[in-house]
Formats: C-alpha cells, structure tokens, sequence
C-alpha cells in the first residue's frame, strides 16, 4: 500500500490594500522631493558660486534683495527690508533700521548737523561698491574734512534700486523730508530714470512666483537656465540680466520735442518744490550711460533737455559726461574700452568706486553753497 506526502507550499501574504495605496501615494510624494531636494542643492551651489563672480550683481543682487512696499504716497516706493545683511563679490551690504543702505541715523537732525539726503536709485545705493565707495559717503568725508570738524555733514544715503523718479518723490514726501535735510541731491540714472517704471511694478507679479524667487535656489536657476536656451536658440551671446541694448532710444526719448520729456521735468521740479518748500536746497546730478561716455556721437539728448531746463530755473545741475569722458581719455595704459569697469562697475550704467570718487569730486563744488543758500 502506497502513501503519499502532501507537501503544501505558503505563499507571502498580500498587503493589505490600504497600505498599499498608501504607499504609493507616499512613493508619489517623496521621489519629486527628492528630486527638488537635488536640484536645490545643485542650485545652492550654483548660485554661491555666482554671488562671488563677475555677474554677482546682475544676477544674484537683483534677485534676492527683499522688499518693503508701500503704496502710497502718489505712486508710492519700495524699501529694502530693515536690517538685512547681503553680500556679493565679497562687498557687504546692510540695511538699516529705515530700509536703507548705511548705518542707523535718526529722522531728527542733531543740532549743528548740516544734512545732506542723496536721493536717487541703485547709484546712489551705491550698487557694485562698497558703502564707503559710494559718492555720498566720499562726500561726506570731504566735506567734513574740509570744515575741520567744525561743521559736521552727514549724507543720508536715500537710494534704492528700482526707483524712478515717481518713487523718489513718493519717498521724499513721506519719509525724505523727516530727516530735515538742508540740502537734496537728486541723481538722475538715464537708464533707469526716464523708460524706467514703478518700483511697485515688481510687487504686481504671481505671489506663487515671487514666493518661489525668493524662498528658493532652484527656481532662480531654472530661470536662468531657460534664459540661456532662449538667447542661444535666438543666436545671442548672453541673456538680457548681462545684455544691455545699445540703441539710445531703449534708455530715453532721443527726440527733444518728446512729450515724455515734459512728464520727466513735471516729476524733477515737483521733487525740487518738496525739497525747497522744506527748507533744502536743491542739485539735480546727471549719470551718463557708458555708451555715452565712449562715443562722443552718441545721444545726448536727455543731458541737453534736462540743463536746459534747469538753466531756466536757476537749478544746480552737475552733469558728469564730460568728467567721465575726460577721465576715461586719461585712463593709464589706453582709453576705456566697452565693459572694462574701469569707470563702471557692471555691465549696465552703476558707476565704479573711481566714477563715485569723481561724482563726489564734482559734488563738493556745489554742496558748500547750497548749504548756505539753505540756512
């Protein structure tokens, strides 16, 4: 009699159904973050290393600086956000307590103090530079210099990249004036002043996006990287952060007769009353475009429009072209050539410490006797 064995074979229990669906949805969740997580990392990396390089400022500054708007007065203004530290190409920048660059001061002015508020936008800020490059602050060196401690000036620097001149009003009119400057210098950028729009405007975008700029690294350089794909399928050699047009138009109206040009003056002679209605006198400074500076053919037409003007109100302008024109022609070793930061600090229009150096130079011709024009 035969017997057989039964031999049974255990299969692994199936998962629960619950569980598995969890996982899944887990797997589905975690690989993208993976992925994010690497690609933030690589980013991070990528955008140190920028922060350190030839293009930190247009590429890195503009991006991370943080905003504080305010919306009104008129157009309103932005400020940066109190307190915040940044540094690019190893140059530190802090903001003080009222959103500014340079150390802490109060609205109240110390009796005996002669203050000067430097009005303007990312040149006046001082952009490319060290804080103590910027021409306000060598102004104020040499003024004080000069009075031998007798006199103390001190120059408040109300510069803040983005603005035109409508936020520059804004400012003056609701946080300017509470310094109780006895003199505003006022820089007019050409190329950011006339075509230039509302600081305000960069507050209007997605919030998801603005969110997304300012919270991480990838995103940022995703954007970049989209940029160079375009600019090379278009055939160009860099994207527009470090491409500025060349064409005079791009920067103002090359025709004089511009109803645009009127607007402009309305906007510089509205800032002018609020500095004078407050007790501060007035001197308007013009910075040339470096396209300016090394060709004597090109455009000058917003420089010819805004000294006429001024001539006709017996307003201080400084205009600085024929400064950096002469210095460029003296510049050892050969003349300035396109991009050398020689006399400028970037690729755009943001003077060098040595086109600070020759804005204070020129300054302190006027600033003596607006000071007392002002008393």
């Amino acid at each position: 009699m035969s017997s057989t064995t039964s031999i049974s074979v255990q299969t692994e229990p199936k998962l629960n159904k619950r569980v598995e669906i969890a996982l899944n949805i887990l797997l589905a969740i975690v690989g993208p973050l993976l992925i994010i997580g690497l690609l933030e990392g690589v980013a991070y990396f990528w955008e140190k290393a920028q922060a350190q390089g030839p293009y930190a400022w247009e590429m890195v500054a503009s991006r991370r600086l943080v905003w504080v708007p305010y919306r009104e007065p008129g157009a309103g203004f932005t400020l940066m956000k109190p307190y915040s530290h940044y540094e690019w190409q190893g140059i530190p920048v802090e903001i003080n307590m009222h959103g500014l660059r340079g150390p802490d001061t109060t609205f109240k002015k110390p009796n005996g103090e002669y203050r000067i508020l430097n009005l303007g936008d990312s040149v006046a800020m001082g952009w490319g530079v060290r804080q103590e490059e910027t021409y306000g602050m060598r102004l104020e060196k040499m003024l004080n210099t000069g009075a031998g401690g007798n006199q103390p000036y001190e120059v408040i620097n109300a510069g803040v990249p983005g603005w035109n001149l409508e936020n520059e009003l804004s400012y003056l009119e609701a946080q300017g004036v509470l310094y109780e400057p006895d003199v505003l210098v006022l820089d007019v950028t050409l190329a950011n002043d006339i075509n230039g729009k509302s600081a305000l405007l960069r507050q209007n975008g997605s919030a998801l996006i603005q969110w997304l700029r300012a919270h991480t690294y990838f995103w940022p350089f995703l954007s970049i990287q989209m940029e160079w794909l375009q600019a090379r399928a278009a055939g160009k050699d860099r994207i527009s952060f470090i491409d500025p047009p060349i064409e005079a138009g791009k920067y103002f109206p090359t025709d004089p007769d511009n109803p645009k040009w009127e607007r402009i003056w309305g906007e510089i002679e509205a800032i002018d009353n609020t500095a004078k209605n407050n007790g501060a006198s007035f001197i308007l400074t013009l910075f040339p475009l470096e396209y300016q500076v090394l060709d004597e053919n090109y455009p000058t037409t917003a420089q010819d429009f805004l000294t006429a003007k001024a001539a006709e109100q017996n307003i201080p302008v400084v205009d600085l072209l024929p400064d950096f024109r002469r210095a460029c022609q003296e510049k050892p070793g050969g003349t300035c050539q396109l991009e050398d930061r020689y006399l400028f600090a970037d690729v755009w229009m943001h003077p060098s410490a040595l086109g600070h150096q020759i804005a204070a130079d020129e300054l302190a011709k006027f600033v003596p006797e607006e000071v007392q024009a002002a008393k």
